[in-house]
């Protein structure tokens, strides 16, 4: 029978938090009509707590082969021709009570693919508020095609458990690429939103954000091509999308690219490795250009100054993106 609503948690190791999200899951007013986790050759308890949870109707899948974050992602893609709604929600996050009932009823009308997400709550490893993704206006907003790949080209937020994928019962038309291990996430929603006939934003946050000192991001940080060349290789494949880069929105990209890179730079000084810190710094400037990277370290300095010692916003320890 095809289902509605499919959900599928990709897992490798997710015994620290899979429980409190497949509970998530369970106390949805709108549930999906399958649950499915799909378990990378987990070597921890992901198994029995799957198979012992009793809230709702789960489906263990169990890979042949550990097929990598994002292969275990295009492995969850393959559900797509099963169900009108995909959604794929990490096994250390968690969904608000009215997840689907607020992001599906927008995608229902018309044919084709669709894609609708949400604010998101960052949170710590034991749940406590970080940060938020956006102001909250409870505000549901359609986004024209031009604009939502104009901010995924900016690297725009945007969470894979807040995120809702019309497919139609449609084979998925792109898949996570398998060589870019930190933002291969942010491409795929720009490929995605380009067969879309129809993109909604809820300003809600529907999803929480899991930050950890085990997040894959934490994990692949040493290494300036995931963390740092890849922002930009990120930046160039999305302006492809659209067929190029004019010279006003390349010095914008750069100016915003020397940001990231500024940020990255000093959390990785705050975290005692300046050697690695001077490396994000040299390509910054290389890419950015002198005038916009120092343009760019203001912007970092002022953001600093404002939002961790005006507002005295929290930030987890080993977050180097913000």
């Amino acid at each position: 029978m095809q289902a509605n609503i499919i959900t599928v948690i990709p897992v490798y190791n997710g015994a620290r938090f899979l429980l409190r999200t497949l509970e998530s899951v369970a106390a949805q007013t709108r549930r999906p009509d399958r649950l499915i986790v799909l378990d990378n050759c987990s070597t921890d308890a992901t198994e029995s707590i799957v198979r012992g949870f009793q809230g709702f109707p789960c489906e263990w899948i169990r890979n042949p082969t550990n097929l990598g974050l994002f292969g275990n992602m295009n492995r969850a893609l393959e559900f797509a021709p099963q169900t009108r709604h995909l959604h794929l929600l990490c096994a250390d996050d968690l969904i608000a009570p009215r997840f689907f009932e607020t992001l599906v009823p927008p995608l229902e009308s018309g044919d084709g693919f669709g894609l609708a997400f949400c604010l998101d709550e960052r949170i710590d490893e034991n749940g406590e508020h970080l940060s938020l993704s956006g102001r909250v206006t409870g505000a549901v907003e359609a986004v024209r095609r031009e604009d939502y790949l104009r901010q995924k080209g900016e690297i725009a937020n945007q969470a894979l458990g807040g995120t809702i994928f019309k497919t139609n019962f449609q084979p998925a038309p792109c898949q996570f690429r398998r060589d870019m291990p930190i933002l291969a996430d942010v491409v795929f929603y720009a490929e995605w939103g380009r067969h879309c006939q129809k993109i909604v934003k809820v300003h809600e946050a529907l999803t929480q954000y899991r930050w950890h000192g085990t997040n894959t991001s934490c994990e692949l940080m040493p290494g300036l091509q995931p963390l740092v060349l890849d922002e930009w290789k990120t930046m160039e494949l999305i302006a492809a999308l659209q067929g190029g880069m004019s010279f006003g929105r390349r010095c914008k990209l750069r100016g915003l690219f020397g940001v990231r890179s500024g940020i990255k730079a000093r959390r990785i000084r705050q975290l005692g490795n300046w050697k690695y810190s001077r490396e994000i710094v040299a390509v910054g400037r290389r890419i950015s250009g002198l005038p916009l990277w120092f343009a760019a370290q203001g912007v970092v300095h002022a953001r600093e100054f404002i939002v961790y010692g005006l507002l005295r916003r929290r930030r987890q320890p080993q977050n180097v993106f913000g």
